[in-house]
Parts: structure tokens; C-alpha cells; sequence
């Protein structure tokens, strides 16, 4: 099977971006979603957290997302086909 490769940019609320990147990563993790990398930084309208991600097909991902929408404290999700290599 192929492995589909992702960036996930969330846009967390400020007050509790640590509690909400939390519960993100647990979720990909019960999602066996792989983390490769993870970026955080102030953003204008709260925190951004940027990760990159894979999985076995692209029904986990899609499905990471969707379970990554109903979580407090994620704003807003985009997701961008990741054309880079992991440093």
C-alpha cells in the first residue's frame, strides 16, 4: 500500500493551544497516523501548528481530519499535499 504523505496547519485558540496540541496528537496517534514533524508559533488569530503527517492510504488521513474538526480548542484545519522531503 502506498504511503500518503500530508501538512496539517491547525490554528489552535490561545488560551488553550497546549491542552487542544495535546488531544491533536493523541488522536493521530489512536488514528496510527505518523508524526514526522511539528511546528508551533504565535499566529494573528491564535496559535498555528503546523504537522506533517503519513499514513497507509489515504482513508486515515481523511479521517484523522475529520476527528481533528471536532476537537475543542482547533479553530481551523488546512491540509496541503506535502511536495518536500522530511529534514
Amino acid at each position: 500500500m502506498h504511503t500518503e504523505q500530508r501538512t496539517f496547519r491547525l490554528r489552535l485558540d490561545r488560551c488553550s493551544s497546549m491542552d487542544a496540541a495535546e488531544a491533536v496528537l493523541a488522536t493521530l496517534r489512536r488514528g496510527g497516523v505518523q508524526l514526522h514533524a511539528m511546528r508551533m508559533a504565535p499566529g494573528v488569530h491564535g496559535m498555528n501548528l503546523d504537522l506533517d503527517v503519513a499514513a497507509e492510504g489515504e482513508d486515515a488521513l481523511v479521517l484523522a481530519r475529520m476527528r481533528l474538526c471536532n476537537l475543542i480548542g482547533v479553530l481551523k484545519i488546512r491540509v496541503q499535499q506535502r511536495v518536500y522531503a522530511p529534514i
